[in-house]
């Protein structure tokens, strides 16, 4: 009597455990995927970055342009009727 109780309650056990690993698996599937997916929107965020950047450097350059003498004069000049 007592093997087959301990045999039950291993069974058990084991069948317990058995599904506690599957559905801790299936959670680590899910937590990859969606690691998966901010790994790729955090690089479209760097790229999307580095062009800002880079507009941004060269509104810069034309602003500093604009501001200067020969800028402000060749500006000037294209309105002149």
């Amino acid at each position: 009597m007592f093997k087959t109780g301990a045999s039950v309650l291993a069974a058990t056990a084991i069948g317990a455990i058995a599904w506690k690993y599957k559905g801790l698996q299936e959670e680590h599937e899910e937590l990859q995927t969606k690691h998966e997916g901010l790994v790729s929107m955090a690089a479209g965020l760097v790229v999307q970055l580095a062009e800002s950047t880079a507009e941004n450097e060269s509104l810069k350059s034309e602003n500093d342009y604009l501001k200067s003498a020969t800028g402000a004069s060749k500006t000037l000049k294209s309105y002149d009727c």
